[in-house]
């Protein structure tokens, strides 16, 4: 393309008939020779040459600048270098709000390439102008310092973003550090809420309402028997096809279930029983059907279910010559609801034997014993009973996961968790799992599973074996 046909390119877009940039023009038409600054400066100062050599009419000239005249009255552009290589560009452009500081808009629109150059300060004023195209106008007088960019500044600039990415890992890494330091002080402290509250209710109920040991004065046996207390879910409340559940329902069932123990151990004659309390309790609040059902929180929930422990304890203990209690931490106690997040032994039952040490203090004939790690070995029993909630150890599995763990195979396992009583032999491994207090809810029934409401019992030959294997159902 000559300079006559680039001049022409040139006159039309002063005069706004070209939508391109000068840059784009530039690129298309210019072959290198121009920068679009460069061009838009070289039609600038042909324009007078061209009005007095005749290469074009004056009137042609003057017709198709005339409205970009116009639309420059009384603005002046320029370009100064400085001697440090710097360079400053004054011109209007047209600039939306978001593009005002874009500095890679900013360059490109004054025609420097943002590979080349980098940006300094930026000014930008909103400048009037009138057009008989397009009458008043808005563009804005935009003032910019750049200067070259250096080889080593792209190297630089890499090396501030890995820095500043690794900033930002040790500050992610920080905040969940606190995060989880919080979360454990804020377990810690409702831990030691909760023992403040339980204190309080033993030191009232030992002041209003002692309990009184009763020594056991029968001929020994040596007869040794076990009932298993799970799933009892205090604080539920419901009402079913198949059931319901209350506090009230459940002191009637537990009261029940201790009169028919002692009438059992009676009948075989018993003298050593061992309580093996295997876990949920308390319905807690790690599920959002137990927060719906439940008619107490998780602080009066530990308190009746300790303390309706401790009564039923008391009164079992004048039939016996020894109380064995052994107590199992379930899952639904844990004191985080989430189980990712919650480690084993944060749960409100380990408040129990605590609990129970303080109001049996005088229970000369009572043992407490808890579990670790969610299991207990009945050493008593030459360890052949291993008692676990059920959680952890499935029935399906416990028989071979345990004794990984244990360093020995059991001859019994005693769990809960599954709310329905089930006897399967692995072996020499009996795997027992008991029912539960609570019976059938409203998730179970809606599952459709039932199981009445029962605990179990069982009573040892001198061989430590069963003999028998009670089921006690309860009534309401």
């Amino acid at each position: 393309m000559n300079k006559n046909e680039l001049f022409e390119i040139g006159i039309k877009k002063r005069s706004g008939q070209l939508s391109k940039t000068w840059n784009e023009i530039a690129d298309i038409y210019t072959d290198g020779l121009f920068t679009g600054e460069g061009l838009r400066s070289w039609i600038k100062r042909e324009i007078p040459k061209r009005k007095d050599g005749n290469s074009s009419s004056t009137s042609d000239i003057d017709s198709k600048v005339q409205n970009d005249d116009t639309s420059q009255l009384n603005y002046k552009e320029s370009t100064e270098i400085h001697r440090d290589g710097s360079q400053s560009s004054n011109k209007l452009i047209h600039l939306a709000t978001h593009q005002e500081k874009d500095p890679l808009y900013l360059l490109q629109a004054h025609g420097y390439d943002p590979e080349q150059w980098e940006l300094i300060t930026s000014r930008s004023s909103i400048w009037s102008g009138y057009s008989k195209q397009d009458g008043q106008f808005e563009q804005y007088a935009s003032k910019i310092s750049v200067k070259p960019r250096k080889d080593d500044q792209i190297e630089e600039s890499e090396e501030l973003r890995v820095a500043k990415l690794e900033l930002q890992k040790q500050k992610y890494q920080l905040q969940e550090q606190r995060r989880e330091y919080n979360a454990l002080i804020k377990t810690q402290a409702k831990f030691e809420h909760l023992k403040d509250e339980v204190a309080i209710a033993i030191s009232d109920l030992s002041k209003t309402k002692p309990l009184t040991f009763k020594p056991w004065n029968n001929i020994a046996s040596n007869v040794k028997a076990n009932v298993l207390w799970s799933d009892w879910h205090v604080g539920q409340e419901f009402e079913n096809s198949l059931n319901s559940y209350s506090i009230d329902i459940f002191k009637s069932r537990l009261s029940s279930l201790v009169s028919q123990t002692i009438y059992y151990c009676e009948i075989h004659r018993v003298d050593n029983l061992t309580i093996g309390c295997l876990g949920d309790l308390l319905a807690g609040s790690i599920h959002i059907a137990n927060r719906v059902q439940s008619s107490e929180d998780v602080i009066k929930q530990i308190q009746i279910v300790c303390e309706a422990i401790s009564e039923a304890i008391a009164k079992l203990s004048s039939n016996f010559r020894t109380v064995n209690f052994i107590n199992i931490i379930g899952n639904h106690a844990r004191l985080q609801s989430n189980k990712t997040e919650s480690l084993l032994n944060e749960n409100l039952e380990k408040l129990i034997p605590w609990y129970l040490e303080s109001r049996l203090s005088d229970f000369d004939n009572v043992k407490i014993q808890s579990d670790t790690d969610g299991y207990f070995v009945d050493y008593d029993n030459d360890g052949e009973h291993v008692y676990v909630h059920g959680d952890l150890d499935h029935v399906a599995s416990a028989a071979k996961s345990l004794p990984q763990v244990l360093g020995f195979v059991p001859k019994y396992i005693f769990s809960g968790h599954i709310h329905h009583y089930s006897l399967k032999e692995h072996g020499t491994t009996t795997v027992i799992s008991n029912g539960s207090l609570i019976g059938p809810d409203d998730y179970a029934v809606g599952k459709r599973f039932s199981a009445e409401s029962m605990q179990l019992m069982h009573v040892f030959n001198e061989d430590k074996k069963i003999e028998y294997s009670i089921p006690i159902y309860l009534k309401d």
